[in-house]
């Protein structure tokens, strides 16, 4: 693929994550993926080629996206039985492994909601930001099947995640606030967490997260609001920091009459030392 091609994919995945979260992203992925799978027509000998191929491209995505780079890089292994099979028993197995995959990856998320759900207690006063789908799932099963009362107070950041929490809130009656990020100061002596979610775990400690949480999980910490995030084991990178690719760019932003000149980055990172409770899918985890 051109290298234009590949950093308008990058952008379009970068969308994805910022507005529906890493997970629902890598379903997304999968989805469109499998769908590629079904409709590819090429000779026998070139469908593993298309394939890495693809994986390549996904593998330099910026940010990284760990899951979806762990899901395929399982996938190149057990297709290795079949690099030499017809077009057509080779496409066959791709969409059984990879549903495989899609149906693991769905269980790890409804777990970690599980235990999301269960991390709310009764008069929580509970900080929410750039909150993944399992986050929102969780407040609202929390409430509707739990039945504990507690409040949520919305740090608004991105457009789509923010409105469809207040959305999802609303429509179950649960108590929130909503505030800009940068009024939180105003609220710390009242919340007692702070939910969060990652884009990915690093081998050196750090989580990979949504814009600004690096700030409110600063402030929480210096005010003693416990901070909890919730990640699935397979967001987990064997590679440190630097790899992960996060996206920066230079720009220049205009105000009256005069010019910034900019450097933004996609997403933000915090120490793990920093996160009173780190959660999976199979529950509270050391951070070692």
């Amino acid at each position: 693929m051109r290298t234009e091609s590949n950093h308008t994919l990058y952008h379009l995945i970068r969308d994805y994550m910022q507005a529906m979260g890493t997970s629902r992203t890598t379903l997304v992925a999968l989805s469109s993926y499998i769908n590629a799978i079904h409709r590819i027509k090429c000779p026998d000998k070139d469908f593993m080629t298309y394939v890495m191929e693809l994986n390549d491209v996904i593998r330099r995505t910026e940010p990284k996206v760990i899951p979806l780079v762990h899901l395929i890089e399982e996938f190149e292994a057990e297709m290795q039985p079949y690099k030499d099979s017809s077009l057509e028993t080779a496409r066959q197995q791709a969409v059984e492994i990879l549903e495989r995959k899609r149906e693991r990856f769905e269980s790890d998320t409804r777990n970690v909601t599980e235990y999301c759900m269960a991390s709310i207690a009764a008069e929580d006063f509970i900080i929410a930001h750039s909150p993944t789908g399992y986050i929102r799932n969780a407040f609202v099963r929390a409430h509707t099947e739990l039945k504990r009362p507690f409040k949520v107070l919305i740090l608004k950041n991105d457009f789509i995640r923010t409105r469809e929490l207040i959305s999802a809130l609303e429509q179950h009656h649960i108590s929130h606030v909503v505030i800009p990020e940068y009024n939180l100061s105003h609220f710390l002596k009242r919340t007692n967490k702070l939910f969060i979610a990652a884009v990915s775990v690093t081998a050196d400690k750090k989580a990979v997260t949504g814009i600004g949480t690096a700030n409110v999980v600063g402030l929480c910490r210096w005010h003693h609001v416990p901070v909890y995030l919730f990640v699935e084991t397979i967001k987990f990178s064997h590679k440190a920091l630097p790899d992960q690719h996060i996206h920066s760019e230079e720009l220049d932003k205009v105000e009256a009459d005069f010019t910034f000149h900019m450097t933004t980055f996609s997403h933000d990172f915090i120490d793990l030392e920093m996160v009173d409770h780190l959660i999976t899918e199979k529950g509270e985890t050391e951070r070692s």
